[in-house]
């Protein structure tokens, strides 16, 4: 049996009995119309039934199936969270003291070189860097910024996206992969440029770590949209907050990003295959020896 309006050689692709639930005859119509297959709903003895033509019955049902099991498959577990995430932007803190003992705010150790001398021996200077190999100066320049409303501003997104990264790589690999993603988008940007420039920040960590958690969640991904998507977000907050200001250093940002882009994608596949990693309290470690060993090497020179 089948309404006068239907034409005979349109099939039903509901079975005998139609629908089951008003969810599904939603569910089907909308999955039919953004496949472009043309439907008809029709009603009688109570029941509720779906036509096709009957050239499209097969690629109805094959669409109508594949959206029955994804619906019913079970969510991917949601990949667990590390322990502490919540205290990274505590080992931020030491920016705030190191900014403070070189303007004046409290002194300085005395068995440290004169404050006033630091600027000069750990900005970034990429004559410095090329003539004379001070590459230990794209790690001492993160720790230096040019006054308190730079240091807030990195502090406070800062604190953000390192917990966001603890999150999903652990405190201390977050800490390593900032530091070293801010180190290498320094190296990368004084490579890339021809003239000579002088630039100081955080800026290039805070985004090599926006970089490598864009990376570790585009891993996750099970698709290419999903792989594609956190990269895009990545590259929108880099538009968003790294484009702005008279001195901001927009190539050392984009390297930044690109360089935590690289090591947020390699934790992300370490993950995946379950390589094998040193523990957390490693890579906290070797997060606060860097820029230490980086200062180290910059003293030595004055």
């Amino acid at each position: 049996m089948r309404p006068a309006f239907i034409p005979a050689t349109w099939r039903n692709i509901t079975g005998a009995h139609g629908f089951t639930s008003y969810r599904q005859r939603r569910d089907w119509r909308l999955v039919l119309a953004a496949c472009g297959i043309p439907h008809r709903l029709a009603q009688f003895n109570g029941r509720e039934y779906l036509y096709v033509p009957a050239l499209l019955e097969g690629p109805a049902l094959k669409e109508l199936t594949g959206f029955d099991a994804e619906r019913k498959r079970p969510p991917a577990p949601s990949p667990a969270s590390y322990p502490h995430w919540r205290l990274a932007g505590c080992f931020l803190l030491p920016l705030l003291v190191w900014h403070g003992m070189r303007v004046g705010w409290w002194p300085a150790p005395e068995l440290l070189p004169p404050p006033r001398l630091w600027l000069a021996a750990g900005a970034l200077d990429t004559l410095a860097v090329r003539l004379h190999g001070e590459w230990y100066r794209v790690v001492t320049a993160l720790t230096l910024h040019a006054d308190a409303a730079h240091l807030c501003g990195n502090l406070a997104f800062g604190a953000l996206f390192t917990a966001l990264l603890a999150r999903g790589a652990g405190l201390g690999r977050a800490l390593w992969l900032t530091i070293l993603g801010g180190g290498l988008g320094n190296a990368l940007a004084v490579l890339l440029r021809r003239q000579p420039v002088e630039s100081i920040g955080f800026s290039t960590a805070l985004f090599a770590c926006v970089g490598a958690l864009s990376g570790l969640m585009a891993m996750r991904g099970a698709g290419r949209r999903e792989m594609l998507l956190p990269v895009a977000a990545g590259a929108g907050l880099l538009a968003m907050l790294g484009t702005e200001g008279e001195r901001t250093d927009y190539l050392a940002h984009v390297a930044g990003l690109v360089a935590g882009l690289a090591l947020g994608m390699w934790d992300g596949l370490r993950q995946k295959r379950k390589w094998p990693t040193p523990p957390q309290w490693i890579w906290a470690t070797l997060a606060i020896l860097l820029p230490v060993v980086a200062w180290r090497l910059a003293f030595s020179r004055l």
